[in-house]
């Protein structure tokens, strides 16, 4: 199996995975707190579709390996992206419901898709050096470890979730 197989079998699984997921969760938890201080049930259900809504930008800087992108730790200090984060997490599921999650979901799933079927076979070992903004994604990042976190943040906030709903049986 090729690379680009694996990782579309790895991101169909895992949209899979968030459908089940949101299926098991009642509406009713939706605005409980979660694991994370900063976010409701809810709110984390919408994080989930973020990594792979905007992996299309990361997958163009990664591939044009512009030096100004070296400058965004700096412009952009980590207490600035975990602000943004939040809130726009907290925007974004203002009005959550299983629907518009579920479509939320999906709409980043074909977003993660199409940045997969735009990468070159020869491409995927292209790296770029991220900030530690996140530990799940920092340091030398290669275009096959961009599309192998949408599973990897995805399993993170599973797991929260799945903690918050096994204190409620």
């Amino acid at each position: 199996m090729t690379i680009r197989e694996v990782l579309h079998q790895e991101i169909e699984a895992t949209k899979i995975e968030f459908h089940t997921l949101l299926n098991s969760i009642p509406v009713n938890t939706y605005k409980l707190p979660s694991d994370n201080p900063a976010w409701t049930v809810a709110e984390v259900l919408y994080h989930m579709s973020i990594a792979p809504r905007f992996l299309g930008k990361d997958v163009k800087m990664i591939m044009r390996q512009n030096w100004l992108y070296r400058l965004i730790p700096i412009i952009f200090p980590k207490r600035l992206f975990d602000r943004l984060n939040k809130e726009l997490t907290r925007f974004g599921a203002r009005n959550a419901t299983p629907h518009f999650l579920a479509q939320q979901y999906d709409r980043a799933h074909a977003a993660a898709l199409k940045a997969l079927a735009e990468v070159g076979d020869e491409d995927f070992e292209k790296c770029f050096y991220y900030p530690t903004w996140d530990p799940l994604l920092s340091g030398e990042v290669s275009l096959e470890r961009l599309f192998h976190y949408v599973k990897v943040h995805f399993d993170s906030h599973a797991e929260q979730l799945r903690r918050i709903a096994s204190k409620l049986d």
